[in-house]
């Protein structure tokens, strides 16, 4: 709206939304809650991990498209969207990361955990 065009793929945002969010419960409900994250406890629901990168990559793209050879006012709303979009993809590089086991086991219990969730969690709400 802001870009004074439609939304590019409108359909395939809605179901990437719905894929971000039945992947996204997956991930959450393996035992990573309370400043411990899933390679110690041995789950084997990495490629879940990996999984929510598709349908995040969707809905970026898509955003990006709806951006291009649009009339783009940078408006407060505007620059607002710029930085959700930056966080959101901040917060997917991040779970790339996180989803690695070889990684993972050495960032488990420390900020970067605590990063990724936060990159993830502001533009959600």
């Amino acid at each position: 709206m802001l870009s004074r065009k439609r939304i590019f793929g409108y359909k395939a945002v809605a179901m990437a939304s719905i894929g971000i969010a039945v992947l996204g419960f997956l991930v959450w409900g393996q035992p990573h809650v309370c400043c411990r994250h899933f390679a110690v406890f041995g789950v084997d629901l990495f490629p879940v991990s990996y999984l929510v990168a598709v349908p995040s990559g969707i809905k970026v793209f898509n955003w990006t498209a709806t951006l291009y050879k649009g009339s783009i006012t940078f408006s407060t709303p505007m620059l607002y969207a710029f930085g959700f979009i930056g966080l959101f993809t901040m917060g997917g590089l991040t779970g790339l990361f996180v989803a690695a086991l070889g990684i993972d086991v050495h960032v488990t219990d420390t900020y970067f955990i605590i990063a990724h969730f936060h990159y993830i969690m502001v533009g959600e709400r």
